[in-house]
């Protein structure tokens, strides 16, 4: 074998321009995969990217697929870049490297190991198991945010946490019309998981861990970000996990609406930094 042509020059990307690139896509538009050890990628990751170590790479090039776009990455950019000269030397289309890796990364992270949140997905679920889970973890995290407005310290809280609940409310309604559209049938499928909200955490314990944290509407957004963030990575991975189809799709749909929902509360944190200047500083706001 001439190894030489194992390894083809690939495009860099800087952070910000991967961001962007992301950003202005959907999430079944391309592969985000990470090349460090499991342990990295436990401690924090991109949202949605796929956990393959570079000693492990060139035995699973068949997990990607080579006609759609990958951004590849590792901490600074040293492993990516090998990664990245090996996939295009192996014809995939289009190969960037991250330079700068995770630790340039000013957005997001997701947290957890690969396996984190799956415990109650198999990949093998109907459309209908699907939905169902789907429209729990929504009504879960719906079910937090009802819990913490009832505990807030003032209106203005109260009202955030109330907007928060809508998001998940319109989730839920759109859910369910797809699942009328698609299925015929009125009633969501309940089969049976309860108490499990949005990036795969149960609500009771989460709860727990925290509330003692939230005082101000800065914490409240930055809990809901990271929130959302873990969502947008479950919903994510369980695509990539799935063996249907119409799951896939509908896993892939609800990453983007994360998206999109991460768009409104960076938005948010803005006005409120920009209303508080010292917020900035991890001042309270009051």
């Amino acid at each position: 074998m001439n190894w030489k042509n194992l390894f083809v020059p690939g495009e860099d990307f800087s952070v910000a321009q991967a961001k962007e690139y992301m950003d202005t896509r959907g999430a079944d538009a391309y592969q985000l995969l990470d090349v460090r050890q499991p342990k990295e990628y436990e401690q924090g990751h991109l949202p949605g990217a796929k956990l393959i170590p570079l000693k492990e790479l060139p035995g699973r090039l068949s997990e990607l697929e080579k006609e759609k776009p990958v951004i590849v990455y590792c901490a600074v950019g040293g492993r990516s870049k090998a990664a990245a000269q090996l996939l295009a030397g192996k014809d995939f289309a289009s190969v960037y490297n991250m330079a700068g890796g995770i630790k340039a990364w000013q957005g997001g992270q997701a947290k957890g190991p690969e396996e984190a949140g799956l415990e109650f997905f198999t990949g093998q679920e109907e459309y209908e198991d699907g939905v169902s889970l789907a429209y729990a973890m929504e009504d879960g995290l719906q079910e937090f945010y009802r819990l913490m407005a009832g505990r807030a310290k003032d209106e203005d809280e109260r009202q955030l946490y109330t907007r928060l609940m809508g998001f998940e409310d319109m989730h839920k309604a759109r859910l369910l019309v797809e699942y009328r559209q698609t299925h015929g049938s009125e009633a969501m499928p309940d089969k049976g998981v309860t108490g499990i909200m949005e990036g795969g955490s149960r609500v009771q314990d989460f709860l727990v861990q925290a509330e003692p944290h939230l005082h101000s509407k800065r914490d409240i957004l930055e809990l809901a970000m990271a929130l959302e963030t873990q969502a947008l990575d479950l919903y994510s991975r369980m695509a990539q996990k799935s063996g249907q189809q119409e799951v896939r799709a509908l896993f892939l749909r609800l990453a983007d609406e994360e998206k999109m929902h991460l768009f409104y509360l960076a938005d948010e944190m803005d006005t409120v930094l920009s209303q508080n200047p010292r917020a900035v500083d991890g001042k309270q706001e009051r």
